[in-house]
């Protein structure tokens, strides 16, 4: 089977979040139990040249886009583990300085750009000769094509037994439009109905992939549930109710070359859960990284993007109240301004309790995942989660809303002290989120109870095996729907 993972962002070319992690290590993961896999992204401005040398000159293309074209190429690299990696070069579209807008809003050619990049991949399977039987696509930056599968490219060879598998990552970020951008697509305004692509006048590219994709997923089980609900659904649990027979959970490995403490080349002191000592290393070096006074309290971490969906209005509203707490608080990400202000003005104002950086890190993120004691992940919302997962692994304790993925992932030590692995609440409150940190903290004090619940979640198997394995059952599923009838 030769599948092709198309994504906006994959790990180690280019990320914002979660969803690069899981692009980048799935392919390989694949790989691994004998699925041919390779992967696809635009190439942007932050891909570095040196690190990643290209393959040849590249692959040159013409994109149609409404009623002109666009020239590109598709250039190849090496993403590891026998992966290979396409990268969609324009520079008009993606030498920038970031992926999807700045600190004040999304560009606003990003339909353009996007939809740029999926026809790219199109063109660029027809005119290369690669011939697969799997197209995964990956949120809305990648949901035309899906569509084009079943509409423009329908009988063009390549296409007409390919299957499609589309993934939610996060179903609150839809790739929403104004309708006069239809054009662009190349799609007819037959296809701007509610059953289609309009949702509220609107194009939606997040809808053209779960309407078109043969099997749709999702990054865990209980996230399944949730976005067929109004609450989770955005305003597409209609079509995911509809589609429910299509619909699958299957929760993110991890990958455990990049993410396992015995072996993390970012961090202070390799450490297990047979000998954990080297995570007093890794403490001191994260408060040195931050800036923060060397001290005994316990420190709590937290990565992700600056917004409200990450929980950061909570964050904000017991600020003052952690600061009063005995820990120390260390913050990475970037996002929206309104929070990156709020969180600097916690740092200054508390500037040896709570410690921001404003960025996004790789190194850095591995440093708090094994120098901290507890990890805050306080979501309004969570499809999945990687960072509960890699605390969990780091012997760094949960702290999390019990939401989507987290729900699945983390279990409450108070409510189950046999096998609980983290402390959840499930009202999004302040209040709730005070409660389970206190929980936390009066737990820790409690050395050989604190001590089992690091041990727990440490021995849980989060590897990337039994993922793919679900996604290759989830591939057959599609392929089958394509087979000739009769």
């Amino acid at each position: 089977m030769k599948v092709l993972v198309a994504s906006s962002e994959i790990v180690p070319f280019a990320k914002t979040g979660g969803l690069a992690d899981v692009t980048g290590a799935l392919p390989k993961a694949l790989r691994k139990i004998g699925v041919e896999a390779d992967c696809i992204l635009p190439r942007y401005r932050c891909v570095d040249r040196d690190r990643f040398p290209f393959t040849g000159a590249g692959q040159a293309i013409r994109v149609p886009l409404g009623h002109r074209e666009e020239e590109g190429s598709v250039e190849e690299a090496d993403a590891g583990g026998g992966v290979r990696a396409f990268l969609v070069r324009n520079d008009r579209y993606f030498d920038r300085e970031f992926l999807y807008g700045t600190r004040d809003g999304d560009y606003v050619d990003n339909c353009e750009r996007f939809t740029f990049f999926c026809r790219a991949v199109m063109e660029w399977i027809v005119r290369s000769g690669r011939r697969y039987d799997i197209l995964h696509c990956n949120d809305w930056q990648t949901g035309l094509i899906p569509a084009y599968v079943k509409t423009l490219y329908a009988d063009t060879e390549p296409f007409r037994s390919a299957g499609t598998v589309f993934t939610v990552h996060n179903l609150g970020y839809q790739g929403l439009f104004w309708n006069h951008d239809l054009p662009i697509t190349g799609l007819g305004w037959e296809l701007f109905t509610p059953r289609g692509l309009e949702f509220y006048g609107k194009i939606n590219l997040m809808k053209a992939g779960l309407v078109f994709a043969d099997v749709l997923s999702t990054v865990s089980d209980t996230y399944s549930r949730e976005i067929q609900t109004p609450e989770f659904g955005y305003g597409l649990e209609g079509v995911l109710y509809e589609r429910r027979e299509d619909l699958y959970g299957i929760v993110n490995g991890i990958d455990d070359e990049e993410w396992h403490p015995s072996r993390d080349r970012w961090i202070a002191a390799n450490y297990s859960a047979a000998d954990l000592s080297g995570k007093a290393a890794c403490r001191r070096d994260l408060l040195s990284a931050f800036g923060l006074p060397p001290g005994n309290e316990p420190i709590l971490g937290l990565i992700g993007r600056l917004t409200a969906q990450k929980g950061f209005d909570l964050v904000e509203r017991i600020g003052e109240w952690l600061a009063g707490q005995p820990l120390r608080l260390v913050i990475l990400g970037a996002g929206e301004r309104k929070f990156e202000e709020a969180m600097e003005a916690l740092g200054r104002k508390f500037p040896d309790r709570i410690a921001i950086r404003v960025a996004y890190d790789n190194a850095l993120a591995h440093k708090i995942e094994a120098g901290s004691d507890m990890y805050l992940m306080p979501s309004r919302y969570e499809p999945c989660g990687l960072n509960q997962i890699y605390s969990l692994k780091y012997g760094t304790v949960p702290v999390v809303r019990e939401t989507g993925g987290l729900a699945d992932t983390v279990v409450d030590a108070d409510a189950n002290p046999s096998e609980g692995t983290g402390f959840t609440f499930r009202r999004y409150e302040a209040e709730e989120l005070k409660g389970a940190v206190s929980r936390a903290l009066a737990a820790y004090t409690d050395r050989p109870r604190w001590s089992a619940i690091v041990r727990r979640g440490m021995a849980l198997d989060f590897s990337w095996e039994a993922s793919a394995r679900a996604y290759v059952d989830l591939y057959g599923k599609a392929l089958r729907k394509r087979a000739p009838k009769g």
